[in-house]
């Protein structure tokens, strides 16, 4: 069992390497994840053939071989449902990311790895790996999810997200990596609970009073130190002289963990990491959008007393749109039933090998420039209504629903969110600084389309922090709101977002209306309106 800990410390010096240098990205959309399970797959068979080749059987292979198979087994038929469980995903990134450089470096002192050496090389050059970015992006994932949804790092290891046994637990490794790398990207906070969870799994291993786990155990007190957290470096300390009372350097480090402790010591990274002043993060309006996100804030009786459940004749066909009305001032409403899941079916397939990483607009607003963005984690395309069917359809729905005029509509976007997807709040219309294009003159995005193309299990809402609103996704629904008051001034109280993606795949479908000819359908009055929502303008 020593080939645990020694893999792990293989791991160590491969963590901050590439795999393969990439331009893809997969860890922002579960399309992407399959390309690297079907990686996998591939990887797994390719090893198991070595394995087959080798006369003495190599016990500490073959356990991880059939690790990862019974792993792929538990996914079954339902291979989406599997990677859309972000600890599924994040442990999927991780073996690939780094554990399969152990596999090969175990092979390299061994005169039969030539075959599989060279099969490794070729798959690399062919096969879809993922990148130092991808696996920084999962790790962020996983610590976003616990934050917004105040997940128990333990119960997020062992597979459980809010009570519900979705997946394969971590291992001590999965949760010292983690670990580690929050550790390197100075998120102190998120770095003891799983470095603390992997000490506990650790321990309940057969091998873990074994010279090399107690070891490794050392060299994890030094990154409690660092840290300030004297309480659960003094805990490791104590269990290691437990089962070795001959490791006397211990002794000494055990004298000075409970002087500190005593003393109210308040030192190191834990202490002296701090948010910078007016980090959006730490903000009430922040803040306000997770307890949104977690349900815990809603709209007052009051406010939903006068909302209806009504049925609307179509303007453009016989059909018959089922209104649900969320929100009254701004008019919030959501259209159900309005897709059928062929179209449905139909939109995630046509997307789904075009889509790229969201980008959003840069900092200075200018139309020309557009950037990834870290507050918006989700790939999308972008299509010309008239290509298909089922695109006429979702524009026609939109003007059947509010009789705008959708020649100034943007290109519909088709978008899937990955592990943890989310877009932090934020609003559609574009602000006063705006830069248009010169040949843009269909003014600001008047109106909003989002419909959502698929279930997601948990998470994944649209939340109106300021109303203060939660939509959840349902397949075949169409959410509708305007963007901009009558006057065409910036509705403030609109600003929404994507909360994260806690278990399933999002699909959705973006459109966007702009300003042009649409002053006959929707007039301004005689005096403006938007004093309403200035106030949420600069909320803090």
């Amino acid at each position: 069992m020593k080939c645990f800990v020694k893999c792990c410390k293989v791991f160590i010096i491969f963590i901050w390497q590439l795999i393969a240098a990439s331009s893809a990205e997969f860890y922002s959309s579960t399309a992407g994840l399959e390309q690297l399970y079907k990686t996998e797959v591939i990887l797994l068979d390719e090893l198991q053939v070595y394995v087959n080749e080798i006369t003495q059987h190599v016990e500490a292979l073959q356990s991880e071989i059939d690790a990862i198979r019974m792993e792929h087994l538990s996914a079954g038929e339902g291979i989406e449902s599997y990677l859309t469980n972000p600890v599924n995903a994040f442990r999927l990134i991780k073996r690939l990311h780094s554990d399969w450089e152990t596999f090969e470096s175990t092979v390299e002192g061994d005169t039969s790895r030539t075959n599989y050496l060279e099969a490794m090389a070729g798959h690399r050059q062919n096969l879809s790996f993922p990148t130092q970015d991808d696996f920084v992006g999962t790790a962020i994932a996983l610590t976003r999810l616990q934050k917004t949804y105040q997940l128990d790092a333990g119960e997020l290891a062992s597979g459980m997200l809010n009570g519900i046994k979705y997946g394969a637990a971590m291992s001590w490794q999965d949760c010292f990596v983690l670990g580690q790398h929050l550790y390197a990207l100075r998120d102190y906070n998120h770095t003891v609970p799983w470095l603390e969870q992997s000490m506990q799994l650790l321990v309940r291993q057969s091998y873990a009073e074994e010279s090399a786990s107690l070891d490794f155990m050392e060299a994890v007190m030094s990154y409690y130190r660092e840290m300030g957290d004297y309480e659960n470096a003094l805990s490791l300390v104590n269990y290691v002289l437990a089962v070795q009372p001959e490791r006397l350097h211990l002794m000494e480090m055990r004298f000075e963990l409970e002087k500190l402790i005593t003393d109210g010591v308040k030192q190191g990274l834990l202490h002296e990491t701090l948010r910078a002043p007016g980090d959006y993060h730490s903000s009430h309006e922040f803040r306000l959008y997770e307890q949104v996100c977690r349900g815990e804030t809603r709209p007052s009786a009051k406010s939903q007393r006068e909302l209806r459940c009504r049925l609307q004749r179509s303007r453009l066909s016989y059909e018959v749109l089922e209104l649900e009305e969320l929100h009254r001032d701004p008019f919030v409403v959501q259209v159900h039933n309005i897709v059928s899941q062929k179209d449905m079916d139909y939109l995630q397939e046509t997307a789904r090998p075009n889509i790229q990483r969201s980008q959003v607009y840069a900092q200075d607003h200018n139309a020309k420039e557009t950037v990834a963005a870290a507050y918006r984690t989700s790939k999308g395309a972008t299509f010309e209504y008239s290509i298909h069917r089922s695109m006429e359809l979702l524009s026609r729905h939109v003007a059947d629903l509010s009789g705008l005029d959708m020649d100034s509509a943007e290109m519909l976007q088709i978008a899937n969110y990955g592990i943890g997807g989310h877009y932090e709040p934020h609003w559609d219309c574009f602000p006063d600084n705006h830069v248009y294009l010169p040949d843009d003159r269909d003014g600001n995005r008047i109106a909003t389309g989002i419909y959502y193309l698929s279930d997601v299990e948990a998470g994944g809402g649209t939340a109106f922090p300021f109303l203060p609103l939660l939509v959840t996704p349902e397949r075949g629904s169409l959410l509708f709101w305007y963007n901009l008051h009558r006057s065409g001034d910036q509705d403030y109280r609109t600003k929404h977002a994507a909360c994260p993606v806690l278990q399933g795949s999002k699909w959705i479908a973006n459109v966007w209306i702009r300003q042009s000819n649409q002053d006959q359908i929707r007039p301004c009055g005689l005096q403006r309106d938007n004093e309403i929502s200035l106030p949420f303008k600069e909320f803090q």
